[in-house]
């Protein structure tokens, strides 16, 4: 049972079966309806129809005033794979829209992968446990950024720490322009580089650790300057795309967003520190509870060891930003730590690793399920009104799907 699924699965193979997972809690959900703020992201596909370069360059009613969409908290990217959808199917298409999203999710796995097979004595089971995380299983059946922002904030990481410099830094590109998160990425990849001196000396292997090959090669950065530029890649995108809105359309998103964080009070304290309660609670339901225990105190044993504190400074620095940052404590705004939490609770025993793996892929399709009945119940909501809304003028006071339906 030790051994278990670690010497039956080869790292083909075991890549293999992750992506099987990814189709198996994807799969029953293609159907999914229009949910959360998947009609902000429809509204921007609808304008790049006309104006592609500036998507969020339109109005939208939010709370009942309408708002500037260049205020939005997220960056434009997320509204061009759906505007290309649009054209192709000539209209929003529930099935073929969420089919062609799980292409964001195979690369978060895929990265995911590389990265146990560095950072795990385990990488099958990290791997999984990092499938089963109820808010990748839940939010990857919707068209909002966070699996998409996942997708490339776990490529740049994974393609950075084994050496891909370049491509990394084109990852983190993508990351910038799908959520402002991605300026976490420069002191999570400084801290890879603090704590993995340039080159990195051969280590011993670790007992039932087998790396791939390429984490084999040393580390190196073309130059000091490269070296910053690489890492400055997030602040340089986001701040480019700051001054060509500005110049080309007017406005500065981050003003503009600034702005309505006042106006609507997002950053009082009264919001704060229920936001951060949320979180704090979340963070518990990453991986099973019953792991963490036992994933702290080998954490703690090996505080010395240089993964381990790459791995814990990965989490606290995200964690603590997006407390500060966040205004409603959503679980999928952790999801760019689930990586390091399911790789330092991979360190446990592969009973508990597939006792957690069950329990936690059980609530995360529990929830998934719910979440399904709970958006097609507006769905079907909306298709009973026709026959009685005939003729007269009908007012919606409604958001998200709802809004959208009718």
């Amino acid at each position: 049972m030790e051994a278990g699924i670690e010497s039956r699965w080869g790292p083909s193979l075991g890549l293999g079966l992750a992506l099987a997972v990814v189709l198996l809690i994807r799969i029953p959900f293609l159907n999914q309806a229009i949910q959360g703020d998947d009609d902000i992201y429809i509204t921007e596909a609808a304008h790049a129809q006309v104006d592609p370069l500036h998507p969020a360059d339109t109005h939208y009613v939010f709370r009942g005033d309408e708002v500037d969409l260049r205020g939005q908290t997220h960056p434009p990217l997320n509204a061009w794979p759906l505007a290309l959808l649009v054209a192709a199917f000539g209209g929003v298409q529930e099935i073929p829209f969420h089919a062609a999203y799980i292409v964001f999710s195979v690369i978060a796995v895929w990265a995911m992968w590389s990265l146990a097979q560095r950072f795990s004595p385990h990488p099958v089971w990290a791997t999984l446990l990092f499938c089963a995380v109820p808010a990748f299983v839940v939010n990857g059946n919707s068209l909002e950024p966070d699996v998409p922002f996942l997708a490339f904030w776990m490529a740049s990481i994974a393609l950075f720490c084994s050496g891909r410099l370049w491509l990394a830094a084109a990852a983190m590109a993508l990351a910038s322009l799908e959520a402002y998160q991605a300026v976490f990425l420069v002191p999570v990849l400084g801290a890879y580089l603090y704590l993995q001196p340039t080159p990195e000396p051969p280590k011993p292997p670790t007992p039932g650790l087998q790396p791939s090959p390429r984490w084999g090669r040393r580390f190196r950065l073309p130059s000091p300057l490269a070296g910053l530029f690489l890492l400055a890649t997030p602040l340089i995108v986001i701040a480019a795309m700051q001054i060509f809105e500005r110049v080309t359309t007017g406005a500065v998103p981050a003003a503009v967003l600034t702005g309505y964080f006042k106006s609507y009070g997002f950053q009082a304290l009264a919001n704060k520190l229920p936001s951060a309660v949320a979180l704090t609670i979340h963070f518990f339901f990453i991986v099973c509870p019953l792991l963490l225990p036992g994933a702290a105190i080998l954490a703690w044993r090996r505080r010395r060891d240089r993964d381990t504190q790459f791995l814990l400074s990965w989490i606290g620095i995200v964690f603590g930003g997006v407390v500060v940052l966040a205004f409603a404590g959503s679980a999928r705004y952790l999801l760019p730590i689930a990586a390091p939490v399911a790789l330092l609770a991979s360190r446990l025993r592969p009973r508990w690793l597939a006792l957690g793996f069950a329990a936690q892929m059980t609530l995360g399709l529990g929830l998934a399920a719910m979440n399904y009945q709970h958006w097609n119940g507006y769905r079907q909501f909306a298709s009973s009104l026709p026959p009685k809304a005939a003729g007269h003028r009908v007012w919606v006071d409604g958001d998200w799907g709802y809004r959208y339906y009718v």
